[in-house]
């Protein structure tokens, strides 16, 4: 039983889109999932042999899933799954309840934004809550080394595996955004993490030697105050594409010049992966999570230099071969799959052998 995506399919965000590509293959390998999603979020019963259900939700303390977290519980005690996997550390706030009613726990680890301010006070100690409990979890899929490092550091050592996103095979379709001008597109949701307003600062600064670039960012308006900030800062250059369904960013990969990720914070970032699978150039910002996908130095830049990031803008532009990344070296989902069996069937055979005991 999966907990912690809002929805699959086309439902934006990293845990969706992980499960989106995930828990297909986990069926096809021989596994019944059930997913619960919000019901905003589901769109039919099954999405390639996944069968999904909807909770109920309601958006208080900046998130929309505790409702939903309470649901999930009340859910599993009536399916009683063999596992539990959780996607997500923000799923992982009932984690003791699970364990102490007896069932098996998977925590997929793939961010640690918690650390940001968006979250406020009491938010920041839910995810402090939730990262503690993984402690007791039966095993942890962390989607990066620097993820892992931090688990240790926390004294969190045991069942610990590093599974990253993979890459996907590119689907290359005709652009359905008939762009005069070129421009460089950003995909995720325009919050602090992703540091939208130095990204603005940045292009301005290329845009004056570069008149003729537009920037695209893709991705959800949610966070309503730091929109309104970041509202004040926009120009005829800069074009908010709003939630722009999955299905539909191969069209704006296919037309972009190159594609840029200035996260303060990620985990393993699967816009930047899916850029990587189209062939585009890359900028990433300097940050471990960025870091441990190992690319060259020349890729990465500061997320907090608005003038070195729009210097690397324009070393793109003058040399985008030397941001081409090569796909060999990056996992498929059927690896990533396979990897997640091994961890569960691990968890399973620890069950039967303390059954046998």
């Amino acid at each position: 039983m999966v907990i912690g995506a809002r929805g699959i399919p086309n439902v934006e965000g990293g845990a969706e889109k992980n499960a989106e590509a995930l828990f297909p293959r986990v069926v096809k390998a021989g596994y019944m999932v059930d997913l619960l999603g919000l019901a905003s979020h589901l769109r039919g019963k099954e999405y390639e042999g996944v069968r999904l259900h909807p909770a109920p939700h309601l958006t208080f303390w900046n998130t929309d899933k505790l409702l939903y977290y309470v649901f999930a519980l009340r859910k599993a005690l009536g399916l009683r799954p063999d596992i539990v996997h959780l996607q997500g550390l923000g799923a992982a706030i009932f984690l003791i309840f699970y364990k102490v009613l007896g069932f098996k726990v998977v925590v997929r680890y793939g961010s640690a934004d918690y650390i940001l301010g968006k979250w406020g006070v009491l938010g920041r100690l839910g995810f402090r809550f939730s990262e503690w409990q993984l402690r007791f979890a039966d095993a942890i899929i962390s989607v990066t080394p620097a993820l892992s490092r931090r688990l240790a550091q926390r004294g969190i050592v045991s069942n610990v595996h590093t599974i990253p996103n993979a890459l996907d095979d590119a689907a290359f379709v005709a652009s359905s955004h008939k762009e005069v001008a070129p421009y460089i597109l950003v995909v995720g949701r325009v919050t602090s993490q992703k540091n939208i307003l130095t990204l603005i600062d940045a292009f301005n600064l290329f845009a004056a030697s570069h008149p003729d670039y537009e920037l695209h960012i893709a991705g959800g308006l949610d966070d309503r105050p730091y929109y309104a900030v970041v509202a004040e800062k926009l120009n005829d250059k800069i074009r908010l594409l709003g939630k722009v369904p999955r299905n539909e960013v191969p069209s704006l990969l296919s037309s972009a010049k190159f594609f840029v990720n200035i996260s303060l914070h990620e985990g393993s970032s699967n816009a930047s992966l899916e850029a990587i699978s189209h062939g585009l150039p890359i900028v990433l910002s300097d940050i471990p999570e960025n870091r441990d996908i190992g690319l060259a130095d020349t890729i990465y830049v500061s997320p907090n230099d608005p003038e070195a990031i729009a210097a690397k803008f324009h070393a793109v532009t003058e040399d985008p071969t030397s941001y081409i990344v090569d796909k060999q070296r990056f996992l498929s989902w059927e690896q990533v799959a396979e990897k997640t069996l091994d961890v569960y069937g691990a968890v399973l055979r620890k069950t039967s052998k303390e059954a046998g005991a």
